[in-house]
């Protein structure tokens, strides 16, 4: 054999060696993300994401753990994106489902788009396609399915429905992706997302479907019938089972044995056979389960199973053991740390991941002190920075009929220490106009001078009057009659309270009353007189009871040149009592309400109720917004609802649009 033959072996020998380390690597490539959601290695799994409904709300929340067992919220347990936009049919997310990318790289999530707080109805049509590259930041793509195949990308394919518009619910999407799924133009894999669909008119239950997205998670196919066991399914979750090579899916049967039931299936298309009745989360007895979600624990053999058990109230999430097959539930147990579980699922983490989203919303997350603030029974605070220090005036309460005479003054220079500075002003002590109910002030430096405003009865109705003091803690001298006693001009109905004063850059300082309606006047120069020409009505229209219908309570301040509009709904003595919030470009108006405009609402699972009537301010030392409010006295709910409340102080973030994340009341 010549140099030239031997040379030439030698190179084919390299080159199919080569080749076969190639081919062994890309099969370790397969091996590992082919078959199910790609998920890091072991030994690089840091801790754990679920993602959730929070029962709180209609909207996608957070909580993570080291070890998969004990929890801890993130934002408090509140939205980690605006729901509002990411979700344009009905403005609602439930049903989060979250993976990770096909290529291993950033996450993607799935929700049902629906809003039953504000249809009044169990109805939906369609779902939220969400991509993120770190958790925090996140795009959608939004599919109703009534508007038809015109959404679809594959205009060829058959279709399900001869008429897509009277689909009434498209349920619980959730996916997995599929490496042999071949598109039209020869590109391999895709996600397989897999969903619940009712269109009533042409067929008599909930079905599985399926539909395959792109890599870009912006494209998806017609749905396809995935199976029809002859009654109601819904609530389906696929994982990968290494133990025996097969998908399992665990699934909500509301026909035959209802329950959370298991089948398996050696392709993600199926088929996919009726479950063992005999295997299933019988443990909960009668209780009704659903929305389950399976995950493994690093270092673990077997499963966890995540699931709502919602014959309770408040409905409980629950976590049982399952073996190595995804089968034998036992050992069930209320997740750990989490305020508001609902129906979600659960991703591992590296330690860059986990670190990362735990530090961004870490800084949403600190409470100024344990609330209530102040002692005894307090209402409407009005919180002012002054000279290095804090001061709360607020209703004096535990009167019957809100019957208190008196305002008090607390303050503080770290906002967690109060101190007691008397009684700054009594109306029937302090007035010869004022014959009780001192209700809702409100105070302002300038012109070297305290300006205390303030509403009392004067023996005809309510009216609005304001007193002046050298020194923030008083004590205030009345300027000697009312400044507002009738409301504007041309409106009926409300009443002449709940006074507020804003001052502009540029030194102008408007008043804002109203009860039923909201009023504004430009405070002349004296700031004891209005300029009466000017009188504007600007009350927010529209919404309800449970979002933003306007009651009373008016507050404004600016940031970054926005000015903020915040108000009461519903009744003083309500658990329902709430603030809402709106925008304007003027301190005038017109307001326009936010899109997503609750900043803040009870807590009934920690006992807090009609959160409301509040005040804002900034440290001027830190940047930091704070919002002072009041709440009911959870002992009082039945015997004097409204009468007995307490002042309490939380922090108020911003998202960078400026728009208000909405404040969950801290004990």
């Amino acid at each position: 054999m010549n140099y030239k033959t031997m040379t030439l072996n030698s190179i084919s020998r390299v080159l199919a060696t080569a080749l076969m380390l190639v081919c062994s690597i890309a099969g370790a490539i397969s091996a590992a993300a082919g078959q199910g959601n790609p998920q890091p290695k072991p030994k690089d799994i840091y801790g754990y994401l679920y993602c959730h409904m929070s029962r709180d709300g209609e909207w996608t929340a957070f909580a993570l753990s080291r070890d998969g067992i004990h929890w801890h919220d993130l934002n408090k347990g509140r939205e980690v994106y605006d729901t509002r936009k990411l979700s344009e049919i009905e403005g609602g997310a439930r049903d989060a489902y979250i993976a990770r990318a096909a290529d291993g790289h950033g996450f993607v999530m799935l929700t049902t788009d629906m809003c039953v707080a504000r249809s009044r109805k169990w109805d939906n049509y369609g779902m939220n396609l969400l991509r993120s590259d770190d958790l925090i930041h996140w795009t959608a793509r939004t599919f109703d399915f009534r508007k038809g195949p015109q959404i679809f990308c594959d205009p060829e394919s058959p279709d399900p429905y001869k008429d897509y518009s009277t689909i009434r619910r498209v349920w619980a999407p959730q996916a997995i992706w599929d490496p042999t799924y071949r598109w039209k133009d020869g590109t391999r894999g895709g996600y397989f997302i897999y969903y619940s669909l009712l269109n009533d008119k042409e067929e008599g239950y909930d079905r599985m479907y399926y539909s395959y997205a792109d890599r870009s998670f912006t494209r998806l196919t017609k749905p396809r019938l995935l199976f029809d066991w002859g009654y109601a399914t819904i609530d389906a979750d696929i994982n990968y089972v290494r133990a025996d090579g097969k998908y399992h899916m665990l699934i909500k049967k509301e026909g035959g044995k209802p329950g959370i039931f298991t089948t398996k299936a050696k392709k993600l298309t199926g088929p996919w056979p009726q479950p063992d009745d005999n295997d299933f989360v019988s443990f909960e007895g009668k209780r009704k389960c659903e929305g389950s979600s399976a995950f493994q624990i690093a270092g673990d053999d077997g499963w966890r199973v995540g699931y709502v058990e919602y014959s309770s109230r408040p409905a409980r999430y629950r976590i049982c053991k399952a073996d190595r097959y995804l089968s034998h539930f036992n050992s069930p147990q209320d997740i750990i740390g989490v305020a508001a579980p609902q129906h979600g699922s659960f991703v591992a983490l590296t330690k860059e991941e986990y670190e990362r989203l735990d530090n961004y919303w870490r800084q949403y997350d600190s409470v100024v002190t344990r609330n209530p603030v102040l002692p005894e029974f307090h209402a409407d605070p009005e919180i002012l920075f002054s000279d290095g220090k804090y001061y709360i005036y607020s209703t004096t309460d535990g009167f019957p009929q809100w019957g208190g005479t008196f305002f008090t003054c607390y303050s503080s220079a770290d906002m967690k220490n109060w101190t007691y500075e008397g009684v700054p002003f009594d109306v029937t002590r302090d007035t010869r106009w004022a014959k009780g109910n001192a209700w809702a002030p409100a105070a302002v430096e300038k012109n070297g001078k305290y300006y205390l405003y303030y509403s009392a009865d004067d023996g005809k109705g309510k009216a609005i009057g304001v007193a002046v003091a050298d020194r923030p803690d008083g004590r205030f001298t009345d300027s000697g009659h009312p400044l507002v006693t009738t409301d504007p001009s041309g409106h009926r109905g409300g009443h002449v309270i709940d006074v507020d004063v804003f001052t502009d850059d540029d030194g102008q300082s408007y008043l804002y009353w109203g009860n039923g309606f909201m009023a504004v006047a430009k405070l002349n120069s004296d700031m004891t007189s209005i300029d009466t020409t000017g009188v504007k009505v600007i009350t927010p229209r529209g919404g309800t009871l449970d979002d933003y219908a306007f009651r009373e309570g008016t507050y404004v301040f600016k940031r970054n040149g926005k000015y903020y509009f915040m108000w009461s709904v519903d009744d003083t003595g309500s658990r329902n009592y709430h603030v809402a919030y709106g925008t304007a470009d003027s301190p005038m108006g017109p307001i326009t309400v936010a899109r997503q405009p609750i900043v803040l609402r009870q807590r009934p699972m920690d006992g807090i109720y009609g959160t409301a009537h509040n005040s804002v301010v900034e440290d001027p030392r830190s940047g930091r917004w704070f919002i002072v409010y009041h709440r009911i006295n959870e002992s009082y709910l039945k015997t004097a609802p409204g009468t007995h409340r307490e002042v309490c102080i939380d922090e108020l973030h911003f998202r960078p649009d400026g728009s208000i994340i909405e404040v969950v009341p801290s004990r």
